[in-house]
């Protein structure tokens, strides 16, 4: 067994440690009621008729409940905070068979899908030496994502199906005609309940990418300028929803291109981002204000309006053109990646200035402005995160190599540029979601 396979863990949190972790409400749902904050989680965890194990991002226990101790007899202290191998015994022959389940757990870590295994057999120790008891399992891998839409731990179920694997071998091979009683409900009950659930996370994704496909809408196209958007949701079941884009013409003639990135990737953060996208609107529209007094009277707004949301954000104003095309770029950044310059001659550079707080975090201080001029033949290109942050690769480095990147895909062509970016550095199993904008300036009579 390799000592990966060997480091599989489970265990019971110890009642010190604090309660099991809650997740996040969808929007719709009810408020719960004062009775439930007096709940103690981990207890209802202990309760839960199902076995599961709590296992943190490196494979450390950190709770089992009392289902999977009865169903292998073993008490919490044998396996909380230790690797599996400190609690349990495995057959040299169930190796490969192990490390598929440590293989399984890394999959959710990494993608943020659910994984199902099995029926996979797994022996128990019997009660002689080197005496090994037949077991067949149905595993589920579950993740638990924080506020931030990163995986925080995984919930491992494990069902022993033995009576249903051993019966239906019997029935194969002429010794028995149909199942036991006891065995075909115990096949419905787990057939109902795993439909269920995977119904519930097909419900609410759908529900968040109808809600996005409603709140993102086609950008503006004023004269003189070409824009572009792509957003692409999120390869996980449950978590869409926090990033947009806009781009829309204000009462002075002047364009305002937004990305913006609410923490969260869930239902909820698709309606809280639509909602701050709605005030944004409203408050930049007549307001006359730079990006930065926009940020700053959307952020009182929100507040004021009792809308709870936190996001990084990074709005341009793009200004009416000069008599040569020639015009004014100012920007606000709070907390956002900043933007990306791309030259007529084909150059580009990182508009890296000062990054103000995120957008829902009370200051006093106010936010600061930023300009340059742009000139025909200029691309200005704004994205949220989840276009360069990756697992084991520092943000820094990974934004200093973007205007290389970007120089060479805009090089080859200006009009495919984003989907180009996406191509180039997105993985089809991406985590998080990504919303691009790229604006570019005319020449005066240009064609778009």
């Amino acid at each position: 067994m390799t000592d990966d396979a060997r480091d599989v863990t489970s265990g019971r949190a110890r009642a010190a440690r604090g309660s099991a972790p809650r997740t996040e409400r969808p929007a719709d749902d009810a408020s719960p009621s004062p009775a439930a904050d007096r709940l103690d989680y981990r207890a209802v965890f202990a309760a839960l008729s199902a076995p599961k194990v709590l296992l943190s991002p490196d494979l450390t226990v950190l709770d089992v409940n009392d289902a999977y101790l009865d169903m292998l007899g073993l008490p919490a202290t044998a396996l909380v905070g230790r690797p599996l191998n400190a609690g349990f015994a495995f057959s040299p022959a169930d190796d490969e068979r192990v490390a598929r389940v440590v293989d399984s757990l890394q999959r959710v870590l990494q993608t943020g899908r659910i994984d199902l295994l099995g029926p996979l057999r797994i022996d128990v120790p019997g009660d002689r030496p080197d005496e090994w008891l037949e077991r067949h399992w149905l595993m589920t891998n579950i993740p638990v994502f924080d506020a931030s839409g990163r995986v925080a731990a995984l919930v491992h179920r494990a069902e022993d199906v033995t009576d249903i694997v051993q019966s239906s071998q019997r029935t194969a091979a002429g010794q028995q005609i149909g199942l036991d009683a006891a065995v075909v409900d115990h096949a419905l009950h787990l057939g109902s309940s795993l439909g269920r659930f995977q119904e519930s996370f097909d419900r609410e994704r759908r529900a968040a990418l109808a809600l996005q496909d409603s709140i993102l809408t086609p950008p503006a196209q004023p004269e003189g300028l070409r824009i572009d958007v792509r957003y692409r949701p999120a390869s996980r079941e449950m978590h869409v929803g926090g990033d947009w884009y806009d781009a829309f013409e204000l009462s002075c003639g002047c364009t305002l291109v937004v990305v913006g990135d609410v923490v969260g990737h869930d239902i909820s953060a698709a309606a809280t981002m639509g909602q701050l996208r709605g005030v944004m609107r409203g408050v930049a529209y007549e307001s006359g204000d730079s990006p930065a007094g926009i940020l700053e009277r959307t952020e009182r707004a929100a507040d004021g309006l009792g809308i709870d949301a936190v996001a990084t954000v990074a709005a341009a104003l793009v200004g009416l053109p000069g008599p040569t095309g020639d015009r004014t770029l100012t920007w606000v950044s709070a907390g956002h990646p900043p933007p990306v310059m791309v030259r007529a001659d084909g150059s580009a550079e990182l508009l890296a200035r000062h990054n103000d707080r995120l957008l829902g975090i009370g200051s006093d201080a106010s936010r600061t402005d930023h300009t340059t001029l742009v000139h025909p033949g200029d691309v200005l290109l704004l994205y949220t995160d989840g276009l360069v942050e990756r697992r084991g690769t520092r943000l820094r480095e990974a934004l200093d190599r973007l205007p290389g990147v970007v120089e060479e895909l805009a090089g080859r062509s200006r009009e495919d540029l984003l989907d180009a970016l996406l191509a180039r550095l997105v993985p089809q199993t991406t985590e998080d979601d990504i919303a691009l904008v790229s604006v570019e300036v005319l020449a005066p009579g240009g064609a778009r």
